[in-house]
């Protein structure tokens, strides 16, 4: 029994004791989690001196990092002292996970401030190797005291650049930041007939600010066996895509590169297809490949992306080129690949694509509106989630690192999905789509609507995830058939189209309430348009004005805001070459820079061709021309497209492809090599050249050996058929206009404005008075046509030769230097004049020599 007893104590004592060391144990952990760290707050001004009145920002935070599970620290303040002693704490800001942030401060009294960033207590939620485990606590702390120095002057800011006066190319300097406003970018052709937004319209056309003023062609390049075939098939063409059978199609322009399918549709995967990199300022073929993915799978070409990356760790625009397959009539799962535009090489693809009513987000990502009307639902298809789904939260902050060779699945990109209640009730379907905006209508093109017809409007917030119903109003149409042509959120706007009436009518898209119309009537031919998904009315966003008309061959401006006509413009055809109509038809290809494309095209065109179909160049104000070229499109092709403010487009007359827009120049001056003498007139001559790519091209330099002359913009349109297609060699040409500013021997200046001619030859003949060194300047200032291009050179002066004496001169002389002798007999005189005679002659030639020598 004493012996259980003493186990029974000696049990009871381990217990005590592994109970105590189990406590110490748990504890220990606890001890550790509550360490404290301090943050070492910072702050800094950026500019500090900073001008009164103008914003500073103040970088402040702590040296540390939060942990990649925690979105950073939290509610930091500034606290400033001004210069008249006043205090003044900036609202609570959070920092992202570097551990810092910006905070503006715009500072409004002169003098010396002083301020330092309060950092709170606050506790870690993970641990990183920083700062310690989860449950540390980061001390509350302040950073030392800055002076911001607030001044009266202006302190210098980077000057910027201005737009380049002379050629260019890409790549552009990513200092020359200013030249952003002519580098646009075509990413795909969307037509206003379809529910997205169309490319027409696009905000990117913008950024073309160069767009040309002038008929002048840089380059081509042949699409296919094309224009007049000859022989036995006389007067007839070579096919040239129309109907159904389009040439050029899925054409894109990213970074000064024009990416075109060098072959059609047809036959698809089961033929060749290849796709083609052009540089459009140089006309220079970069590559030439298929698209193909690591399948073996070739496609073509759908579409572009320039995607601006912006996370905590990389910041920069990613470019790609489109492929895509599955749904349509072939079904099956929709995938998307992505190729490098640079080189053609497959970078990653998405597979299960929703099907979805396809636009741009602010940054270039793809977004898709999915409308469920049975489910009552939106959702928001985002491209940039299906790659960053499921990352670790390390590789947040890149874009595809490591991943590129991945097939993402697409269904993962759905950022939100919100009810609206409304939805299921609402008569038809969806529209048109923008931006923030779906349209919809129990109505279509090429059907008789209803009466009433229903037109109703959801308003999108993309950011926060939220759709609403907006308007919902009924209309009854004033004839069977009626089109909803366009619509813009800029101008709140939207256009419907009379088919059997030819008229237009506004709406207010924010409450889908008429507001003006109907327009007069159009061209009884103008109905076909109005039937076909080739043809259309657009909105010239940003620009307050609405195009309508088509077969008619009227161009109609209209104001966006009350329908009132703006202006007219009446495409002629002066040899009645279309059959059905004294005018061109037209269809609006884009507006730019306060300009207007259009370009005629035909559903099904006779052969041969109707001759003379123009692509034109309107301004938007006033409607007045500014261009044309006898360039007839493709109906079923791409409309012809804009990238760094230089238009592409086909001509079914040749199937080209042509690069339209401002191009570089040549000047060249000479003068004489040799010295002239004063008082003696120079001939200064030179040349200026058309040295755009298309000149080298050996079809056109084997006809202009000595180049192609820069010609004057009023003489551009048929200069250029002239020389890219061989049309007869206009009669009056009148070159560029040359400005010569000679510098004489003492820095004066002398100016002189000249002209070229049809040759590119330039003179100017003058005469110099001051002996000595001259610089002669010749500028080509350019036109709407051309750069500018400049060269100098150099001619001398020399004092003129001094006049040798006359005959009477130095027989004088010679007379007044014989000495005097007494009277002489007279027998002597007569020999005497002999010797004087003889010795005159010599003295003579003796002087007419000396001067030749001199002369030599």
């Amino acid at each position: 029994m004493k012996t259980s007893r003493n186990k029974s104590k000696l049990s009871t004592i381990a217990l005590i004791l592994l109970l105590a060391i189990s406590t110490i144990l748990i504890a220990l952990p606890g001890a550790t989690a509550q360490q404290r760290v301090h943050p070492y707050p910072y702050i800094n001004a950026i500019p500090n001196p900073v001008t009164v009145n103008t914003p500073t920002l103040f970088h402040v935070g702590s040296v540390y990092p939060t942990p990649m599970a925690m979105p950073g620290w939290s509610d930091l303040t500034v606290e400033i002292k001004k210069p008249n002693g006043e205090t003044e704490i900036l609202p609570p800001v959070d920092t992202d996970q570097t551990g810092g942030t910006g905070v503006e401060y715009t500072p409004t009294m002169v003098g010396n401030y002083e301020v330092r960033t309060h950092f709170p207590e606050q506790v870690k939620t993970a641990a990183d190797s920083y700062t310690g485990p989860a449950g540390t606590i980061i001390e509350d702390a302040y950073s030392d005291w800055l002076e911001l120095e607030v001044i009266e002057e202006q302190i210098p800011y980077y000057p910027g650049h201005s737009l380049p006066k002379e050629y260019w190319t890409r790549p552009i300097n990513g200092q020359l930041r200013e030249w952003r406003t002519i580098a646009g970018h075509w990413l795909e052709t969307s037509l206003p007939t379809a529910a997205a937004p169309p490319s027409m319209s696009d905000p990117e056309r913008e950024y073309n600010e160069y767009a040309p003023e002038s008929a002048h062609i840089l380059f081509r390049k042949q699409l296919a066996m094309a224009g007049l075939a000859g022989g036995v098939t006389e007067e007839h063409g070579f096919e040239q895509g129309d109907a159904y059978e389009p040439k050029w199609s899925g054409s894109v322009i990213i970074g000064g590169i024009l990416f075109y399918n060098q072959f059609g549709s047809g036959g698809g995967s089961n033929v060749e297809q290849v796709v083609v990199a052009v540089d459009l300022h140089t006309g220079e073929e970069l590559w030439r490949r298929p698209l193909t993915t690591p399948d073996g799978s070739i496609h073509r070409l759908a579409f572009g992306q320039v995607f601006y990356f912006d996370s905590f760790n990389y910041h920069g625009v990613f470019s790609y080129l489109w492929a895509t397959e599955g749904g349509g009539f072939g079904g099956g799962s929709v995938k998307w690949h992505a190729f490098d535009p640079f080189s053609g090489r497959w970078v990653y693809s998405m597979e299960n694509v929703p099907s979805g009513t396809r636009f741009r987000g602010p940054s270039g990502e793809i977004l898709q509106y999915i409308v469920s009307k049975n489910a009552g639902t939106v959702s928001m298809w985002n491209s940039s989630l299906v790659v960053m789904y499921g990352r670790s939260s390390v590789f947040q902050g890149s874009w595809l690192w490591g991943r590129e060779g991945s097939t993402f699945d697409a269904a993962n990109g759905i950022e939100w999905t919100v009810t609206v209640p409304e939805l299921p009730a609402l008569p038809g379907s969806v529209y048109k789509v923008r931006d923030g905006i779906i349209l919809g209508a129990d109505f279509s093109r090429g059907n008789n609507a209803p009466d009433p017809a229903n037109i109703w409007v959801i308003a999108v917030d993309n950011l926060n995830g939220h759709a609403e119903l907006l308007a919902h109003e009924t209309w009854s149409p004033p004839v069977p058939q009626i089109t909803v042509e366009d619509v813009s959120v800029e101008e709140d706007l939207f256009i419907v189209s009379t088919k059997e009436a030819r008229t237009t009518y506004g709406f207010r898209l924010s409450t889908a309430k008429q507001i003006w119309g109907p327009t007069p009537e159009r061209h009884y031919t103008d109905n076909w348009g109005h039937s076909s998904g080739n043809s259309w009315d657009i909105i010239a966003s940003g620009y307050g004005k609405v195009i309508a008309g088509n077969y008619g061959g009227t161009v109609w401006c209209y104001d966006a805001q009350n329908g009132s006509v703006a202006w007219t413009f009446d495409i002629e055809d002066p040899y009645t070459e279309a059959l059905h109509n004294n005018r061109w038809r037209f269809r609006p290809a884009f507006v730019a820079d306060g300009k207007l494309y259009i370009e005629n095209t035909e559903h099904n065109p006779r052969d041969p061709q109707p001759r003379g179909a123009p692509i034109i160049c309107l301004n938007l104000t006033n409607g007045e021309e500014i261009w044309r070229l006898p360039y007839r499109q493709g109906e079923w092709s791409s409309t012809m497209i804009i990238g760094d403010s230089i238009i592409v487009a086909q001509n079914t007359y040749d199937q080209h492809l042509y690069a339209i827009g401002r191009g570089p120049s040549t000047t060249t001056v000479e003068a004489p090599l040799t010295a002239i003498t004063r008082g003696t007139s120079v001939i200064i001559r030179g040349t200026v050249m058309d040295v755009s790519p298309g000149t080298e091209d050996p079809k056109i330099a084997i006809r202009f050996p000595n180049g192609v002359p820069a010609i004057s913009d009023g003489d551009m349109e048929d200069w250029m058929l002239y020389v890219y297609n061989q049309f007869e060699c206009p009669a009056e040409v009148e070159g560029v206009n040359v400005t010569l500013h000679i510098r004489d021997p003492n820095g004066d200046w002398y100016s002189a404005t000249v002209t070229s001619d049809r040759n590119g030859v330039f003179s100017h003949m003058w005469a110099p008075a001051v002996v000595g060194e001259y610089h002669v300047t010749a500028l080509f200032e350019g036109s709407k046509s051309y750069f500018a291009s400049q060269a100098t050179t150099t001619f001398g002066v020399d004092e003129a030769p001094e006049e040798p004496p006359s005959k009477e001169e130095i027989a004088d002389t010679t007379v007044n230097r014989l000495p005097a002798y007494p009277e002489i007999p007279a027998y002597l005189t007569i020999d005497l004049i002999i010797l004087i005679l003889a010795v005159v002659g010599v003295v003579i030639g003796l002087i007419a020599y000396m001067a030749l020598r001199k002369q030599k």
